[in-house]
Formats: structure tokens, C-alpha cells, sequence
């Protein structure tokens, strides 16, 4: 599998399984630009790119299953 087809995958996922759905190419592209970072900074481009703010989103469990989907994807270890 190529990296193109595990960012296919990834934001298939994050948008059918998880609903953020309106991350633009530029957007995809902030995501992947910040997963040398670690998955926090992934997941925190997930919500900028949907125009929501990580730090104060409240919906249980979200951020969590954002940042269990990108690692999972990209076999990355994640923290809290």
C-alpha cells in the first residue's frame, strides 16, 4: 500500500466513520504536513482544517477517536 493510498484511507475514514468531512485539499495537505509532528498536531489540523477549535471542543470522545484513527492509519503511537 502506498502512502497516497493510506491518506486515501485515512480521510475516508475521518469523514464517513467520524464526520469531518469538509477538509480541502490545502486542508488534507496541513494534516499530512503535521503528522512528523506527532498525532496531536495531526488531529489539531483535522479540527482547524474543519474550522473548529481542538482545545475547545467538548463533544466526548472525538478527539480521541480522531486521534485513534490517524494513528491506526499511520501506525503511529498516540498519546492522551
Amino acid at each position: 500500500m502506498t502512502m497516497s493510498d493510506v491518506h486515501r484511507d485515512l480521510f475516508y475514514e475521518l469523514c464517513v466513520q467520524l464526520g469531518f468531512c469538509s477538509l480541502s485539499i490545502e486542508g488534507e495537505d496541513e494534516v499530512i504536513s503535521r503528522i512528523p509532528f506527532g498525532v496531536e498536531e495531526a488531529a489539531r489540523a483535522v479540527f482547524a482544517g474543519e474550522g473548529l477549535d481542538y482545545d475547545t471542543y467538548e463533544r466526548p470522545g472525538v478527539k480521541a477517536a480522531v486521534r485513534e484513527c490517524i494513528s491506526r492509519h499511520l501506525n503511529l503511537e498516540t498519546r492522551p
